[in-house]
């Protein structure tokens, strides 16, 4: 599919039915993680329920999200019979057509081999729109219409998520094993330059922890350790001692 024809498909979520209740527009943190499980017989799609911000306001303060996927949905996934399951939390977010940054944004997990800044500006782009039209593929399939969509897919049919999807088309991937933890990133374009690589940031709190995602093969979490009190004591005095060091030098 080429650029334009996934952009104006990406765009076309902003403005999607009411039922569609994967986040994809709105301000920009506004848009909501899914989860998304895959193997050769079937995959798996979880709106998560939250956005972005949310998790960054956790992160800042519990410091951990956890959701589950059981229930009906995902043990007609395990019924597929697949093997090998590769998971990924993405979150995306195309507010535009071009290649400034902001205008077309990604959250998302990274395999733990995947080297950063190897992704081109069209790359990340192209990926993030074709997730995005992915996840309003996958709402408007969902019978009956609720929120916090979750849906088994087959291979070969329609709303089957391939490789291909959590991989950006196969130029930056998402996905890692069961069990097998994963750090975080937002990616953006860098510039007008369709082929400059992209901007990406490690996602962290406010006091640097980057955040550490994780699938068990029940539960779906995200993390970002967040320091004792006993710890912000520690510093405190820590801080203390230098200033009297200091202090002490100049007299």
């Amino acid at each position: 599919m080429k650029f334009h024809s996934i952009a104006l498909a990406a765009l076309a979520a902003v403005a999607a039915p009411a039922f569609a209740t994967v986040q994809t527009g709105g301000t920009i943190g506004q848009a909501e993680y899914v989860f998304i499980a895959t193997n050769a017989a079937g995959s798996y799609f979880q709106d998560l329920g939250t956005s972005t911000d949310a998790v960054a306001a956790l992160m800042n303060s519990t410091g951990s999200f956890s959701q589950s996927v059981a229930g009906t949905e995902w043990n007609k996934f395990l019924a597929f019979g697949g093997t090998g399951t590769t998971w990924a939390i993405i979150a995306a977010q195309p507010l535009d057509v071009g290649f400034n940054p902001g205008e077309i944004n990604a959250w998302t997990t990274r395999n733990v081999n995947q080297p950063l800044g190897t992704i081109q500006n069209s790359q990340s782009n192209d990926g993030t729109n074709n997730l995005a039209t992915w996840f309003l593929q996958a709402d408007n399939a969902a019978n009956p219409k609720v929120a916090d969509n979750r849906q088994a897919a087959a291979f070969g049919t329609p709303t089957y998520f391939d490789n291909g999807v959590t991989s950006f088309n196969g130029f930056f991937n998402a996905r890692n094993t069961v069990g097998t933890a994963a750090q975080m990133v937002y990616l953006t374009p860098s510039s007008d330059t369709s082929d400059a690589p992209s901007q990406y940031n490690v996602l962290a709190n406010s006091v640097g922890n980057a955040y550490t995602a994780n699938f068990d093969g029940t539960n779906v979490t995200i993390t970002a350790a967040v320091p004792e009190p006993s710890s912000y004591a520690m510093l405190a005095a820590g801080l203390a001692a230098v200033g009297f060091m200091v202090r002490r030098r100049k007299a």
